[in-house]
């Protein structure tokens, strides 16, 4: 017996957002999900279906969302959805302080449903491959530097009411960083705030006391988007991913881009189709990044840690 296919409404239609329709509409994963509609406030093209909130959460047909808002809406619209018994998947970050994300695990926890938080940047081959690199280091770690130089591309990312703190907004770093060296421990963080910049500095130590820098900056009107990562070991070598600027264009027709490979991942997990370990993994990932992103807008603010 075919299994029926997963019922998906987006939520925002961002760039991330048309990303995910267009995914959906050209079947790239198959006959294994569908898209019922989408919540907007834009214009949309004609043959796609517009539904309020309150049509989409009753009806059977829709068991999941994909939610790809400005970030100060995540945490209502995953708890809205998950009090109506509906699967989630929430581009990052998950919510604007760690409290909400515990609370919202602890809801989809407590119904039996899923929740997802996307980090495509986790699924790049150029991050699995330099990850493998420094894994298989013979020598020492010395010290390493990730960096995200990006223009204000939408008004409300400049607004930290609707982005959060740069911690929060810019949390995919974090991760990486988490990814690569697990735990860490914050030393300093500095942000510079003014009209047209934010500048945020983190300097963070690994469980064996190597430190890291992350630099964010965003301009209005400034350069494109540009991220680089450096880490030094002590033979000298340095391992580093290719530079990536803007994200690139759209896949083949048919061909699982990231947010593809993404959706994929949340499929597996309503089916439970994807073991238990690597749920937990995940979950644990987004808790200690957000704890740590609020360490860091808590020290960038006071001074302190605490």
């Amino acid at each position: 017996m075919t299994e029926k296919p997963l019922g998906i409404v987006v939520v925002g239609l961002g760039i991330a957002g048309k990303v995910r329709v267009r995914d959906l509409k050209q079947n790239v994963l198959g006959d294994s999900v569908v898209l019922r509609g989408v919540i907007s406030r834009r214009q949309v093209e004609d043959d796609l279906p517009v539904l309020d909130w309150d049509e989409a959460l009753t009806r059977d047909d829709v068991d999941a969302f994909v939610i790809c808002t400005e970030n100060d809406t995540h945490e209502e619209y995953a708890r809205k959805i998950l009090e109506h018994g509906k699967h989630v998947l929430v581009d990052f970050p998950l919510c604007l302080t760690a409290e909400g994300g515990k609370k919202i695990f602890n809801l989809a926890e407590s119904k039996g449903l899923t929740c997802h938080v996307e980090d495509i940047a986790l699924l790049l081959d150029s991050h699995k491959d330099m990850k493998h690199a420094i894994q298989n280091k013979n020598v020492p770690f010395i010290e390493g530097t990730i960096r995200l130089d990006a223009r204000f591309l939408k008004e409300w990312i400049a607004d930290i009411r609707r982005a959060g703190f740069p911690s929060f907004s810019g949390i995919s770093q974090l991760e990486i960083l988490y990814d690569l060296f697990g735990e860490l421990s914050l030393q300093e963080a500095h942000f510079e705030h003014e009209t047209d910049l934010h500048r945020l500095t983190c300097k963070l130590h690994t469980l064996d006391n190597r430190p890291l820098t992350w630099i964010i900056e965003r301009v209005r009107g400034g350069k494109p988007r540009q991220a680089s990562q450096e880490y030094k070991f002590e033979d000298g070598t340095t391992v580093t991913p290719a530079p990536v600027s803007k994200p690139p264009g759209p896949p083949p027709p048919g061909h699982k881009g990231l947010f593809a490979r993404d959706l994929e991942i949340f499929l597996s997990e309503v089916r439970g189709e994807r073991s238990s370990d690597e749920i937990a993994q995940d979950k644990k990932r987004v808790l200690y990044c957000l704890e740590l992103a609020e360490k860091i807008e808590t020290m960038a603010k006071t001074g302190t840690c605490s």
